[in-house]
């Protein structure tokens, strides 16, 4: 073929990209669906491995063939290489005869990968190198251009190729025989930190070994498999896997191992922010919720990177808030996908639902969707971004599923739940009902929790409304919501019970439905005090809702105790010995999930935007707060990526006074509130220059409470 030097690649499901030998593209392509019918492609600049007169492409298509919670299959193995120069010849094709199904460690309906085997016994020479005699290969079939057939709407990537690591020793390698009764020597490896991973291996042996690798948790569905061929082979297992420990188990006796490594893979975005204070648990909390956040990011946020790799909406929320204070900005780019796939999977009758893309589940979470509409979800992504091409776009969709709720006399919504008379509907054969999912734990006030988040979801909408200058729809919801915050003071306020609660709830006022309602704005001055009483007695929330308790806490002028709770929930999570965060505390009564939750990050961002204090006060952080409150922390530092640069802030408490030294990148305007240390002292604005700039004020020293 003559030389292009890009390329535009769609798959079902992934690929590897050769050109004239030399790999470019390592598991390429994302999950299909941006829309329901729609597919992913890649842009690939190739320029650099291009040579004059004929050039060599070839491609290993993995194709899932299967539905899951992430992903829509099209029904059919399908590649698309568009090039923007040149002539692409015909393409042969060879159904690999290494590869195979390795079958799986657990139930994985969630899940579209597959566990991949390989038997080495079956390579068939260098295929990839130019000059390879392909001329007993089929030719292969030409089923649909772009945009037509299994392909769908074409939309691009969004973001760069994943990164991958060279090559690394494991930290421990630990050498066990015989564990089971069996004749199995097992390998286990210590990763530095919980990761997603390719695991390597060197070995000398005869053919027909099969060696397997499984990574340690139970909820952990995939596996990989190599079948050996004769001699000394490195071998480098696909698909990524997940954990921070993985074991081989190899036959004794027959194999000599030369080496295992692994190599890292993620999304393409680098560490560039950081916290840090005078509380070590607090800064571990701050790390792992970093590490954590990472792990459950790639083709979309996860749940999980072991068992489902779910984008499920109440997630996402918790998750694209973290992302600007420990990312680059490339982090962007799947916050972006993330929202679009929300808006542009929404049904006709315009319910939105989670998680998408999939392929067998279609169930709406009132609660979850409402964060996203929630000023927590679109909104704090266009403040992080400044990207009005989003709010122009997904509006229409916002203002529509706001537009479902019905109401009660009393003000209050019609309660959604399948349970209370929605009708589940069959869509393609996967049925699709309501699910009044709030939190996991224990006695939920679910009617309250739902009208506290539709109060959220209209302030989302109403400031997406303002910006756009749609003014009936401002006068619209402001009216709504006047009417909604004084029908729940009347409905829920029980001055006996001193909380929030509905009418026959037997429990004591329950800690997710009173942060909701200082968040929403229906808890007034008034209430404040037996809501930190609730706050101090009650301890129901799982980690996903703990951030929002705490966020409240910090609303009504309390972080000491704001901070105390936080170090007294999380302590489990910090020590129990794993680089991630659990998606249950760690002595939950039923079972703790999965190690690696990162809707247990939210003290992550609170740390960085309420204790450091900083935080976009205009879209795109064209002008920012620093405001720290840092109830009984003596040290804070706290640096972040805005789009202009890099946003540092340095204070310590020395001899009762606060030193703070601050740099704002050009282009910013930073307003410096240090009433949170000083009640007499006045904001003041800082411009933007890219260096430090010094601050003093007197403060008495903290207590802790």
């Amino acid at each position: 073929m003559a030389a292009p030097t890009e390329l535009r690649i769609a798959a079902d499901s992934k690929y590897d990209l050769y050109v004239n030998g030399q790999l470019v593209v390592r598991e390429g392509g994302l999950k299909r669906g941006p829309t329901p019918t729609g597919t992913y492609y890649d842009v690939v600049d190739v320029s650099g491995q291009l040579q004059a007169g004929v050039n060599t492409l070839a491609v290993v298509l993995q194709y899932f063939g299967r539905q899951g919670f992430s992903h829509r299959d099209s029904g059919t193995p399908g590649l698309l290489v568009d090039a923007d120069a040149g002539v692409l010849s015909q393409w042969k094709v060879k159904h690999h005869p290494c590869y195979f199904d390795a079958g799986y460690v657990n139930d994985a309906y969630r899940l579209p990968e597959n566990s991949i085997g390989y038997d080495a016994r079956q390579e068939f020479g260098e295929w990839t190198q130019p000059g390879f005699d392909d001329s007993a290969w089929a030719t292969a079939e030409t089923a649909a251009a772009a945009g037509e057939g299994l392909w769908g709407e074409l939309y691009p990537r969004g973001f760069p190729q994943w990164f991958w690591s060279e090559p690394q020793d494991y930290v421990q390698t630990r050498e066990v025989r015989n564990t089971n009764g069996d004749d199995f020597t097992y390998i286990q490896c210590d990763l530095p930190h919980n990761a997603q991973f390719v695991p390597v291996i060197e070995v000398d042996t005869k053919a027909g070994i099969r060696i397997t690798v499984t990574v340690g948790q139970d909820t952990n569905n995939i596996n990989s498999t190599y079948i050996t061929k004769e001699g000394v082979q490195r071998h480098i297992f696909p698909g990524w896997i997940n954990g921070e420990t993985v074991t081989y188990k190899i036959p004794s006796g027959w194999v000599k191992v030369l080496s295992v490594q692994y190599i890292e893979t993620g999304y393409p975005a680098a560490f560039v922010g950081d916290f840090a204070s005078s509380n070590e648990l607090l800064d571990t909390l701050w790390e792992k919720s970093k590490r954590t956040l990472y792990v459950t990011m790639r083709d979309t946020f996860m749940d999980c990177p072991c068992r489902e790799r779910a984008q499920w909406p109440g997630d996402m929320v918790v998750q694209l808030a973290q992302v600007p204070y420990c990312l680059d900005r490339t982090a962007d780019g799947l916050v972006q996908k993330g929202l679009y796939e929300t808006f542009r999977w929404q049904m006709e009758n315009g319910i939105l639902y989670g998680p998408v893309p999939e392929g067998n589940w279609r169930m709406e979470l009132p609660a979850q969707m409402l964060s996203v509409v929630s000023a927590y979800g679109v909104w704090t992504y266009y403040m992080n971004t400044g990207d009005r091409r989003m709010l122009e776009s997904i509006y229409a969709g916002m203002k529509r599923y706001l537009d479902l709720w019905q109401f009660q006399e009393n003000g209050l919504i019609v309660y959604r739940p399948a349970a209370k008379g929605e009708v589940p509907v069959n869509i393609d054969g996967v049925e699709t009902g309501t699910w009044d999912w709030i939190d996991w734990g224990h006695r939920i006030d679910c009617e309250p929790a739902l009208n506290a988040w539709f109060v959220l979801a209209a302030e989302g909408v109403l400031s997406v409304a303002r910006e756009l200058r749609l003014s009936a729809d401002v006068a619209e919801i402001t009216i709504r919501l006047e009417q909604m915050r004084e029908a729940i003071r009347e409905q829920y306020w029980n001055p006996e019970k001193g909380g929030f609660v509905s009418k026959g709830f037997e429990f004591m006022p329950d800690d997710r439905v009173q942060a909701l309602m200082i968040l929403c704005g229906v808890a007034e001055a008034e209430h404040s005090s037996a809501l930190l009483k609730v706050f101090n007695q009650v301890e129901q929330a799982c980690p996903y809702m703990e951030k929002y308790i705490l966020e409240a806490m910090f609303a009504i002028g309390e972080p000491v105790q704001a901070l105390n709770r936080m170090r007294r929930r999380y302590r489990s999570l910090v020590e129990n010995g794993n680089s991630t965060l659990w998606e249950r505390w760690p002595e939950a009564s039923d079972h703790p999930g999965t190690i690696n939750h990162s809707w247990s990050g939210g003290p992550l961002t609170l740390l960085s935007s309420v204790v450091a204090g900083i935080r976009p006060l205009e879209p795109g952080w064209r002008k920012l707060i620093v405001q720290p409150t840092p109830g009984d922390l003596t040290q804070i530092r706290c640096s972040l990526q805005a789009p202009q640069g890099m946003v540092r802030l340095e204070a310590e408490l020395v001899e009762r006074n606060w030193q703070l030294d601050l740099t704002v990148p050009a282009g910013c305007v930073a307003v410096l509130d240090l009433s949170k240390l000083d009640s007499q002292a006045a904001p003041q604005e800082v411009t933007g220059t890219g260096e430090s700039q010094s601050f003093r004020c007197a403060a008495p020293v903290p207590t802790s409470v």
